[in-house]
């Protein structure tokens, strides 16, 4: 079994349904969305604001390297609720795409975290 059937696999197995819109376009897929628990400050931006800790609520989201995903446009919906992209990558190996992932947080109005400081 090759690296990219062995992980398109796991995704098939393990991940839920999702629902995948940017703009006009819709897209139906399986994929793997589950809490962030690392906080690399490299992909989500962690920072300390001056009276503490801001909301850090970001998830990770794993799917097959056919997913089309835009950073702050792709919105995904799934069981456990709606998101939007903020970083997404696709994993390579050997110029063969084997998987797409991203940081997500949850999909609505602005968050406290998200406004310019004043300062």
């Amino acid at each position: 079994m090759s690296l990219i059937s062995a992980v398109a696999g796991s995704i098939a197995r393990l991940g839920g349904e999702v629902a995948i819109t940017a703009g006009d376009s819709c897209q139906n897929a399986r994929a793997i969305v589950e809490p962030l628990r690392y906080r690399n400050r490299i992909y989500i931006g962690g920072e300390m604001h001056p009276l503490g800790h801001a909301s850090r609520e970001k998830y990770l989201f794993i799917g097959t390297p056919d997913i089309s995903l835009q950073q702050n446009r792709s919105v995904i919906e799934s069981v456990g609720g709606k998101y939007i992209v903020k970083r997404c990558e696709t994993y390579f190996v050997r110029d063969r795409a084997v998987y797409v992932w991203a940081i997500l947080t949850p999909f609505g109005d602005s968050r406290e975290d998200e406004y310019e400081p004043d300062f």
